[in-house]
């Protein structure tokens, strides 16, 4: 019997299956600000999976929460979110999303810069996404300049390695344009 070929067939076409409600967007940082209401930077204290139906449909799927603690970066105000993105593993069963963020980016004690918002489609039990999925998590570290977070390239809210100090800048002069234009 040949194993290989199979696994490898069936991880193809989970992969395909999860790349259909793939939630990933290019987005300019002042994209990224309107769509959302949160952007914490902190460390990921806990990460959990649970299973919810998306609504409108009967297909329970696996979802992680990462819950982050620190400091919300558009109110400058201490903050916990726990947020969601669809994918991972649930009582030994595992869901891949091709979206999903790497779980070296989320893992217990990772610095983090996360953009999240609120969503109602993802059943009861959640209630906030990490948005964008892996465009919204940014992995932060320390260097000899301070703090900086990773960037992800075009397309991505934050492209190029940027100091904290300059996402916080960055961050209020976007927020001080959107409510001159409202």
């Amino acid at each position: 019997m040949k194993i290989a070929p199979l696994l490898a067939s069936a991880a193809c076409g989970l992969a395909l299956v999860g790349g259909a409600l793939a939630c990933i967007e290019a987005l300019t940082l002042d994209e990224m600000v309107g769509k959302t209401d949160a952007c914490v930077r902190g460390t990921v204290t806990e990460v959990t999976t649970t299973r919810s139906t998306i609504d409108d449909t009967d297909w329970a799927r696996i979802f992680t929460v990462v819950t982050v603690e620190g400091e919300d970066l558009y109110t400058g105000q201490p903050r916990t979110l726990e947020m969601a993105f669809m994918g991972g593993t649930h009582q030994g069963e595992t869901e891949l999303v091709s979206s999903m963020p790497s779980v070296a980016d989320y893992r217990v004690g990772s610095k983090v810069i996360a953009f999240s918002a609120p969503i109602d489609s993802w059943g009861s039990n959640i209630d906030r996404c990490l948005f964008a999925t892996y465009g919204g998590l940014y992995r932060e570290v320390q260097t000899r300049k301070g703090a900086v977070v990773l960037g992800k390239g075009q397309d991505f809210a934050i492209e190029n390695n940027l100091r904290i100090a300059d996402l916080k800048v960055a961050i209020a002069k976007i927020q001080n344009t959107q409510k001159e234009g409202k």
